[in-house]
């Protein structure tokens, strides 16, 4: 299971699970967003906590931190800018924010999809994951996707482990849509376990592993392979920012800083 939480370290894997997000570039306008942020100074990046170990809020600080967040100071100390993160309670609204100009990209742990790739354009992916089942650790009932007929779920809205739910459980009848309980922060999604109101958590394997670490009394009982791949979110008109990022990533794919940043979290 350790490669699915770690960054992927050939180049040319890349290139081609890439295929997915940057064959839409050529369907892009060309307005670039390059100069206008330099030109502010800012990079203005969305995401949303509760998400470790990609962004979550340290408890000392009361500031975000992740490897998202490291990797949002890479790209701006890149355009030589200040960076300003931007914490979106509801997961779901962070593709609207690209869309409609609030933020420049969103680094959320998020994976490229069809459906996403209509609104925005992502980067080269730079990470791989899947989704996990999580329940309390008392629980001995529970050991594959089969054994969630008729229980309740928690998932985090508008994921892809949301998406999972619905179109395995609810839609084969296994649960009811209302056996969903559906919640925009991540870290919401995992008390409704602990405080023992759902029967089990699905949520991307990574993050389930980095919560099973930090809290006692849940475990993680099947991963669900999925083959998901990470990018960050822009805007289909910005072109220049769009190739830029993929630069950046590339760089630091070949040069080994990628996955410097991946060891530094996991």
């Amino acid at each position: 299971m350790r490669e699915n939480y770690r960054a992927l370290k050939a180049f040319g894997i890349i290139i081609v699970v890439a295929l997915l997000s940057s064959s839409f570039l050529g369907c892009v306008g060309s307005q670039s967003s390059v100069d206008s942020i330099k030109k502010r100074g800012t990079l203005i990046v969305g995401t949303s906590g509760g998400f470790p170990p990609f962004e979550s809020v340290n408890e000392t600080t009361q500031a975000l931190e992740g490897l998202d967040i490291d990797l949002a100071e890479k790209i701006a100390d890149a355009l030589d800018v200040q960076l300003d993160v931007r914490n979106f309670q509801d997961f779901a609204a962070l593709i609207g924010s690209v869309k409609t100009g609030q933020v420049d990209m969103v680094l959320a742990g998020m994976s490229i999809t069809t459906d996403r790739n209509k609104s925005v354009t992502f980067s080269i992916p730079y990470f791989k994951a899947d989704q996990a089942i999580v329940v309390r650790s008392d629980r001995t009932d529970i050991s594959s996707p089969s054994d969630l007929a008729g229980k309740k779920i928690s998932v985090n809205q508008g994921t892809t482990g949301d998406f999972w739910v619905g179109d395995n459980l609810v839609a084969t009848g296994m649960i009811t849509a209302n056996d969903v309980h559906k919640f925009g922060y991540a870290s919401d999604a995992l008390l409704e376990l602990v405080s023992n109101r759902v029967d089990a958590l699905v949520i991307d394997s990574p993050v389930a592993a980095a919560y099973v670490a930090n809290h006692a009394g849940i475990k993680i009982v099947y991963t669900i392979v999925t083959n998901e791949y990470y990018g960050i979110a822009m805007n289909k008109n910005s072109v220049e920012l769009i190739q830029f990022v993929n630069d950046l990533l590339a760089q630091m794919e070949a040069s080994g800083e990628m996955q410097q940043l991946v060891s530094k979290w996991f």
